[in-house]
């Protein structure tokens, strides 16, 4: 069971660089200053910060790929260039936009980061400048995990965080390798800070 892209790594306080990742989880580790500065407040330690897997671009773009590929191939069929073009550089051109298309999910996918501390999970996005969407652990009503069936062959999964926030949709970690072993962790992180703050 494999996936692109990278897999969970482990930062276990914010004035260490890198550090082991626990047992069953991948090894490779991520650097404190590849996140945002300011991110974390003071007291607040870095359980683990991962990126979505790099099938999430490939699945973001699977319909402009799949209709670019379609509408290429009916028209070398056809033999209905576009004007001014053969047919080569017609079909060219239409693969062109699904390429495109794939290329721009990929940076989107660059800077996006899904991380979880003592406190709280956050999600980092944005390709300009940093967009942060958080929440405090002990506001995390429940979470699951889902397997699309995109997601089901490489081995990924989604997390959903349902929030004690009526009126704030789910928030979903997509595309995440591992994605048991990620929310055990998360789990466990919600069950010590509502130990830590004394609510039942």
């Amino acid at each position: 069971m494999t996936a692109l892209g990278a897999n969970p790594a482990l930062v276990v306080s914010s004035t260490s660089a890198m550090a082991e990742a626990p047992s069953g989880v991948s090894q490779v580790t991520t650097k404190w200053g590849t996140l945002p500065g300011g991110l974390i407040a003071g007291g607040e330690i870095i359980v683990f910060a991962i990126k979505p897997s790099m099938w999430r671009p490939v699945f973001d773009s699977a319909p402009w790929l799949v209709v670019t590929c379609l509408l290429a191939l009916v028209l070398t069929l056809l033999g209905a260039p576009f004007p001014g073009l053969s047919l080569t550089l017609t079909a060219e051109a239409v693969l062109l936009i699904g390429l495109a298309r794939l290329g721009f999910a990929v940076i989107r996918w660059i800077p996006r980061w899904y991380v979880l501390t003592n406190r709280r999970v956050i999600d980092i996005s944005g390709v300009r400048s940093p967009r942060i969407w958080s929440c405090v652990l002990i506001d995390i009503r429940n979470t699951y995990v889902n397997v699309p069936p995109s997601e089901r062959f490489t081995g990924l999964g989604s997390i959903s965080f349902v929030t004690d926030h009526p009126d704030e949709p789910p928030r979903i970690w997509r595309s995440i390798a591992k994605p048991n072993e990620i929310h055990v962790r998360i789990r466990r992180a919600i069950e010590s800070a509502i130990d830590e703050f004394g609510i039942s």
